[in-house]
Protein backbone atom coordinates (compact mmCIF):
# COMPACT_ATOMS: atom_id res chain seq x y z
CA UNK A 1 0.00 0.00 0.00
CA UNK A 2 1.08 3.42 -0.77
CA UNK A 3 0.58 6.78 1.35
CA UNK A 4 -1.92 8.93 0.25
CA UNK A 5 -0.34 11.91 -1.58
CA UNK A 6 -0.96 15.08 -0.07
CA UNK A 7 -0.15 18.76 -0.72
CA UNK A 8 -0.89 21.25 1.78
CA UNK A 9 -1.59 24.75 -0.15
CA UNK A 10 -2.37 27.95 1.44
CA UNK A 11 -5.70 29.71 1.18
CA UNK A 12 -5.64 32.06 3.46
CA UNK A 13 -3.75 33.82 6.19
CA UNK A 14 -5.60 35.29 9.22
CA UNK A 15 -4.21 37.37 11.58
CA UNK A 16 -1.60 40.81 11.23
CA UNK A 17 1.69 41.68 12.70
CA UNK A 18 1.15 44.81 14.86
CA UNK A 19 2.25 44.75 18.02
CA UNK A 20 6.25 45.33 17.23
CA UNK A 21 6.19 46.86 14.62
CA UNK A 22 5.31 50.17 12.43
CA UNK A 23 4.04 51.28 9.36
CA UNK A 24 3.36 47.92 8.54
CA UNK A 25 0.08 48.01 6.14
CA UNK A 26 0.17 49.01 2.49
CA UNK A 27 -1.53 49.29 -0.77
CA UNK A 28 -0.66 48.88 -4.25
CA UNK A 29 -1.12 50.89 -7.28
CA UNK A 30 -3.81 48.21 -7.70
CA UNK A 31 -5.62 49.01 -4.88
CA UNK A 32 -4.51 45.82 -2.86
CA UNK A 33 -3.32 45.81 0.73
CA UNK A 34 0.26 44.06 1.57
CA UNK A 35 0.79 43.24 5.11
CA UNK A 36 2.63 40.49 6.92
CA UNK A 37 2.05 37.75 9.25
CA UNK A 38 4.52 35.92 10.45
CA UNK A 39 7.07 34.82 7.96
CA UNK A 40 4.45 35.36 5.64
CA UNK A 41 3.72 38.40 3.46
CA UNK A 42 0.27 38.60 2.34
CA UNK A 43 -1.35 40.77 -0.97
CA UNK A 44 -4.81 41.40 -0.40
CA UNK A 45 -7.30 41.89 -3.02
CA UNK A 46 -10.31 43.09 -0.62
CA UNK A 47 -12.84 43.27 -4.06
CA UNK A 48 -12.68 39.56 -4.51
CA UNK A 49 -11.22 38.62 -0.57
CA UNK A 50 -8.59 36.41 -2.30
CA UNK A 51 -5.58 36.43 -0.64
CA UNK A 52 -1.75 35.61 -2.95
CA UNK A 53 1.27 35.02 -0.81
CA UNK A 54 5.11 35.14 -0.63
CA UNK A 55 7.02 33.11 1.35
CA UNK A 56 10.66 33.34 0.43
CA UNK A 57 11.58 34.60 4.30
CA UNK A 58 13.33 32.11 6.35
CA UNK A 59 11.95 33.84 9.32
CA UNK A 60 9.10 36.50 10.95
CA UNK A 61 9.00 39.56 8.89
CA UNK A 62 9.16 42.93 10.97
CA UNK A 63 9.50 45.55 8.21
CA UNK A 64 8.14 46.26 4.88
CA UNK A 65 8.51 49.20 2.64
CA UNK A 66 6.71 49.90 -0.88
CA UNK A 67 9.03 51.32 -4.17
CA UNK A 68 7.75 54.81 -5.43
CA UNK A 69 6.36 52.33 -8.34
CA UNK A 70 3.35 51.59 -5.86
CA UNK A 71 4.17 46.97 -6.80
CA UNK A 72 7.97 46.30 -5.63
CA UNK A 73 8.12 45.27 -2.14
CA UNK A 74 10.85 45.34 0.62
CA UNK A 75 10.18 43.33 3.35
CA UNK A 76 13.28 42.77 6.53
CA UNK A 77 13.17 39.74 8.69
CA UNK A 78 14.35 38.75 12.12
CA UNK A 79 17.22 35.77 12.96
CA UNK A 80 21.16 35.48 13.03
CA UNK A 81 21.14 36.47 9.74
CA UNK A 82 18.78 38.49 8.54
CA UNK A 83 17.67 39.17 4.99
CA UNK A 84 15.53 41.82 2.85
CA UNK A 85 13.57 40.24 0.15
CA UNK A 86 12.91 42.33 -2.08
CA UNK A 87 9.94 41.40 -4.12
CA UNK A 88 6.64 42.02 -6.58
CA UNK A 89 3.26 42.77 -5.30
CA UNK A 90 1.98 41.44 -8.76
CA UNK A 91 3.85 38.08 -9.66
CA UNK A 92 5.31 37.52 -5.99
CA UNK A 93 8.72 36.49 -7.53
CA UNK A 94 12.02 37.66 -5.37
CA UNK A 95 13.49 40.26 -7.44
CA UNK A 96 16.87 40.43 -5.47
CA UNK A 97 17.86 39.31 -1.67
CA UNK A 98 20.14 41.71 0.57
CA UNK A 99 22.08 39.84 3.17
CA UNK A 100 25.55 39.97 4.94
CA UNK A 101 25.10 43.01 7.55
CA UNK A 102 22.86 43.61 9.96
CA UNK A 103 22.22 41.01 13.14
CA UNK A 104 19.20 39.92 15.14
CA UNK A 105 16.78 41.36 12.37
CA UNK A 106 15.37 44.11 9.90
CA UNK A 107 13.44 46.91 12.18
CA UNK A 108 13.05 48.98 9.72
CA UNK A 109 13.20 49.62 5.52
CA UNK A 110 12.49 52.20 2.88
CA UNK A 111 12.86 53.16 -0.69
CA UNK A 112 14.56 56.46 -1.79
CA UNK A 113 12.39 59.01 -3.09
CA UNK A 114 13.59 58.10 -6.39
CA UNK A 115 13.57 54.51 -5.92
CA UNK A 116 16.97 53.50 -6.65
CA UNK A 117 18.26 52.70 -3.10
CA UNK A 118 16.75 50.89 0.00
CA UNK A 119 17.78 52.23 3.96
CA UNK A 120 17.96 49.39 6.29
CA UNK A 121 18.31 49.87 10.10
CA UNK A 122 19.20 46.24 11.86
CA UNK A 123 18.26 45.06 15.48
CA UNK A 124 21.63 44.86 16.95
CA UNK A 125 22.50 47.17 19.41
CA UNK A 126 23.66 49.95 17.82
CA UNK A 127 21.05 49.88 15.26
CA UNK A 128 23.60 50.29 12.60
CA UNK A 129 22.19 51.85 9.24
CA UNK A 130 22.66 50.43 5.75
CA UNK A 131 22.07 52.03 2.22
CA UNK A 132 21.63 49.81 -0.11
CA UNK A 133 21.55 49.89 -4.28
CA UNK A 134 18.83 46.97 -4.00
CA UNK A 135 18.98 46.86 -7.94
CA UNK A 136 22.59 45.59 -7.89
CA UNK A 137 22.67 43.75 -4.75
CA UNK A 138 25.28 46.19 -3.07
CA UNK A 139 25.70 47.48 -0.03
CA UNK A 140 26.85 51.49 -0.54
CA UNK A 141 27.32 52.76 2.95
CA UNK A 142 26.69 51.79 6.75
CA UNK A 143 26.69 53.63 9.98
CA UNK A 144 26.39 53.19 13.45
CA UNK A 145 22.63 54.48 14.24
CA UNK A 146 22.01 54.70 17.94
CA UNK A 147 21.66 52.76 20.80
CA UNK A 148 17.58 53.58 21.59
CA UNK A 149 15.86 51.77 19.04
CA UNK A 150 15.62 53.65 15.55
CA UNK A 151 11.17 52.53 14.76
CA UNK A 152 11.42 54.31 11.26
CA UNK A 153 14.32 54.92 8.30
Amino acid sequence: DEAPYNVLQMEHVYGFRGHDCRNNLMYTGKGKMVYMVAAICVVYDKSSHFQTFYNAHTDDVISIAMHPDQETIATGQVGKTPIIQVWSATTMQTLVTLRGFHEMGVASVAFSKDGSKIASVGLDLDHSIAVWDWRRGARLATAPGHTDKIFEV
